[in-house]
């Protein structure tokens, strides 16, 4: 069997997510505030409550072995009984939220739920899911009660239906892997300095290290750089994440990819653009009640997922907004979630160094390994100051006074 550790976060994720896009989903700032609220109402807790409560499980099915683990915001006792809470931190008005406008916020409270009686031996628990607004910290409860037998019917259909999705993906890993150990250089001959600089970079990328290269026009660096860090490669967990200071870097990348897979390769590759690049409305405002690619977004990404990924392999600004368009979904954002399924990932510097805009999922949290190939490096200089410094403007000052 295969050993799959998983959060039960990142399952109710995939299969639950729902309702629609707003800005709030993309900003790291936006982060840092749910953090705020979440201490907002842990700090109130009793001297018996705790917080940032460990659960974890074992279950086998088919050909996997999980080893699901989350973490509780809260464990309450009120009046001897327990009470599982789930905090939701959002910038939504709270008379329009309900318990299903994110179905997968009760989805990850009844996972925990699910987990904890187990442990514990309980024949039902008390969920309670609230969400606190980050601007003044008003909050919205919702209650229910759990019997261990409707926990352990919803708990084992959600990693059923996980698994279909897991067996196309494992499908994949495996025939990439295959593919990658049998990829053969696309070129008789290698051109002067190629060789050597081939080797660099796999010794380098195999120990971790940080190569810094100065190469002429016409060695062929993409295509050395590309080939040597695919054969590093060992596991879903390793991205290739090709970055570029330019858009017209990324084509080459895109070309090389495709070359490479001309002789054998098997590799999901995704362009990360701009927000305002991929956009669809003639300006760019993630308002569900003016953008319809906005509005049900989460309803409809997991079937645009699943269908991007089993029927093409490179996806291009072009490809992601065909499908962003057939299948109602923001194309900018629809890229992003192709991401955490690709194997390559050409994007700006901006979306692994910049604090506003990183992807915090590949470079601050500890599942993923990405593998940085950083092209034209000379321009981080003034990318990163533009990155790390402020601008303060004469006239945004009188205006305040």
């Amino acid at each position: 069997m295969k050993n799959i550790k998983i959060t039960a976060k990142e399952i109710v994720q995939f299969i639950y997510s729902g309702g629609d896009l707003t800005s709030e989903f993309s900003s790291n700032k936006r982060a840092l505030e749910g953090i705020e609220a979440h201490n907002y109402i842990q700090n109130q807790y009793d001297e018996e409550d705790k917080k940032e409560v460990s659960v974890e499980t074992l279950f086998d099915y088919e050909d996997y072995s999980f080893y699901i683990t989350g973490r509780m915001d809260g464990l309450l006792k009120n009046e001897n009984k327990l009470i599982i809470q789930e905090i939701k931190s959002t910038k939504l008005d709270l008379s329009l939220i309900e318990i299903d406008t994110r179905p997968e916020h009760l989805m990850q409270a009844k996972m925990y739920a699910y987990m904890y009686c187990l442990e514990k031996g309980l024949k039902s628990i008390t969920v309670r899911l609230t969400y606190i607004t980050i601007e003044d910290y008003k909050t919205k409860d919702f209650t229910k009660r759990f019997n261990m037998k409707q926990l352990t019917v919803f708990f084992e259909n959600t990693i059923k239906e996980y698994t279909k999705w897991l067996s196309i993906f494992d499908e994949h890993q495996k025939n990439k892997l295959t593919s990658i150990e049998g990829l053969k250089f696309p070129f008789e001959d290698y051109r002067e300095g190629q060789y050597k600089f081939m080797g660099a970079i796999y010794q380098t990328l195999m120990s971790n290290d940080i190569l810094y290269s100065i190469a002429p026009t016409g060695i062929g660096k993409t295509i050395a750089s590309l080939y040597s860090s695919l054969k590093t490669i060992s596991n879903e967990k390793e991205k290739i994440f090709y970055l570029t200071a330019k858009n017209a870097g990324k084509k080459i990348v895109v070309d090389t990819v495709n070359l490479l897979k001309e002789n054998g390769l098997v590799c999901k590759t995704v362009v990360i653009n701009s927000k305002e690049s991929m956009c669809m409305m003639d300006k760019v405002d993630c308002d569900p009640d003016i953008c319809p690619y906005a509005k049900g977004f989460f309803d409809r990404l997991k079937e645009a997922l699943n269908d991007i990924f089993v029927h093409q392999d490179v996806y291009d600004m072009k490809l992601i907004k065909d499908y962003g368009e057939f299948h109602k979904i923001c194309p900018h954002e629809f890229s992003l979630s192709i991401s955490n399924y690709s194997d390559i990932v050409i994007c700006d510097y901006n979306y692994a160094f910049d604090p506003r805009t990183h992807l915090i999922r590949y470079f601050e949290e500890e599942y993923y390994s990405p593998k940085l190939l950083i092209d034209e490096a000379h321009n981080m200089v003034d990318r990163s100051r533009s990155m790390y410094s402020a601008t303060l403007q004469k006239s945004s000052i009188i205006n305040l006074r």
